[in-house]
């Protein structure tokens, strides 16, 4: 089971190479929830070309994205991409669900599938 600063160090990995490979999302000013079932909650707030993860509830996400830790690690890693597991219903989306397609994009460009 990876913890909370083994999947910060991870998105903040994928953030870099995909701020490199498409510097149009330093205009982005997103906040995805992340409720990982066996790990506790975290959310990315990506602002100004800047991006944070902090533990804990954020107020106001675009979207809450529910999971569990391996799903989530294989998501990260590019082992499993994102839209088979929300198909697979391994990963559980409310709010903005179209917002989401962003985040796949930021994850496919930082393991490099774009």
């Amino acid at each position: 089971m990876a913890g909370l600063e083994e999947f910060k160090t991870v998105i903040e990995d994928l953030f870099k190479k995909a701020l490199e490979k498409d510097p149009s999302i330093k205009g982005w000013s997103k906040v995805y929830q992340f409720v990982v079932k066996d790990n506790g909650e975290f959310y990315i707030e990506i602002k100004d070309g800047e991006l944070k993860v902090v533990e804990g509830k954020h107020p106001r996400p675009i979207a809450t994205l529910t999971t569990d830790s391996d799903t989530l690690k294989k998501v990260l890693s590019g082992e499993l991409d994102a839209m088979k597991a929300f198909m697979m219903r391994k990963i559980a989306i409310t709010g903005n669900v179209l917002d989401t397609m962003n985040l796949k994009k930021l994850i496919d460009l930082g393991t490099g599938k774009v």
